[in-house]
């Protein structure tokens, strides 16, 4: 049995989607075998317009257009966008941790916004707990989305590595990232995300959905103070972790936000917080291919997860 569940994942390539609400990208890098350590190779970084909602369709196109990379079961990761999920903090049920999963369509029932019967859900632990808590980090996703992007995924691999969440994906790249820091990201029309790292590990997430128009504004509406709102959600992320949790404070901000006015976005932030500011970076082994507005920010961290998630995999088998 083993025999064959290696033989059946001995391709190194992988295909990440990320799913926005106004397109999809397309990541296919190859994996350097069984090293976690050693960066993959990107091969291809692209994007499709979405219409109406139709995931499924624009999964399709760029699968065709990249057909060659689709021989011999790769793994297909797909990492959704803020305003394809709801991130919700809550008490662990008191559960054998096999059966939390599935029981949380009902223990989420009165904290999202989806009927039982339409909930997708998973759940990651949350890294910084308060002395007597046991908290979890929920991600929820409607049924009726993921079902037509599922069946167009089966179509491609019978080896899905998973559905992820944004939050997730994006934590990835900041594994190297030691000293506590706020990251504010946001592109395009997506809700924006508002996070806390320390040595290496995601330690607060917040989705802020006023902050969906920010990467849209003009250098006119941030001199008129329209980023005034990030600074105030940058001090709440820190307060939190600094107070709530009880965690060192911190210095810097890192900014990975779509937009062409970046010294406005700078200078609104040192005014109003303070704190050291800089820009984040692209990987090395993405920086040839990279979009460099941070929207493909999502799916090269979900290939830094697949590749991860891979490697653990094989490891259990």
């Amino acid at each position: 049995m083993i025999r064959l569940w290696r033989a059946k994942h001995n391709n190194r390539l992988v295909l990440t989607y990320a799913l926005a609400s106004g397109f999809v990208s397309l990541a296919v890098a190859e994996f350097a075998d069984d090293d976690a350590g050693h960066a993959p190779a990107l091969i291809v970084s692209d994007h499709l317009e979405v219409i109406d909602g139709n995931w499924a369709t624009a999964i399709k196109s760029l699968t065709v257009k990249y057909a060659r990379y689709t021989k011999g079961n790769p793994t297909v990761l797909v990492v959704l966008g803020p305003s394809l999920y709801q991130s919700v903090q809550l008490e662990r049920p008191n559960l054998p941790a096999e059966e939390i999963t599935q029981a949380l369509r009902y223990n989420l029932r009165d904290l999202v916004t989806l009927p039982p019967a339409d909930i997708i859900a998973d759940y990651y632990d949350a890294p910084v707990q308060l002395a007597g808590q046991d908290k979890i980090n929920a991600i929820v996703a409607d049924r009726k989305v993921l079902e037509p992007v599922l069946h167009e995924l089966h179509q491609i691999s019978d080896n899905i590595a998973g559905i992820v969440s944004e939050e997730q994906a994006i934590a990835q790249l900041f594994a190297e990232q030691v000293e506590p820091a706020v990251l504010a990201y946001q592109h395009d029309l997506e809700p924006a995300l508002l996070q806390v790292y320390q040595q290496g590990r995601l330690q607060v997430n917040r989705v802020v959905r006023s902050l969906e128009q920010l990467s849209q504004l003009t250098s006119d509406e941030i001199k008129l103070g329209g980023a005034a709102p990030l600074s105030v959600e940058v001090q709440r992320s820190a307060d939190y972790f600094e107070r709530q949790l009880r965690q060192r404070p911190i210095r810097e901000v890192i900014i990975a936000i779509g937009t062409k006015n970046r010294q406005g976005i700078t200078q609104q932030l040192d005014e109003d917080l303070g704190l050291t500011s800089r820009w984040a970076d692209y990987p090395q082994w993405a920086q040839e291919l990279a979009a460099g507005d941070f929207s493909d920010y999502p799916v090269l961290g979900g290939v830094l997860l697949a590749q991860r998630l891979r490697i653990e995999s094989r490891e259990v088998a």
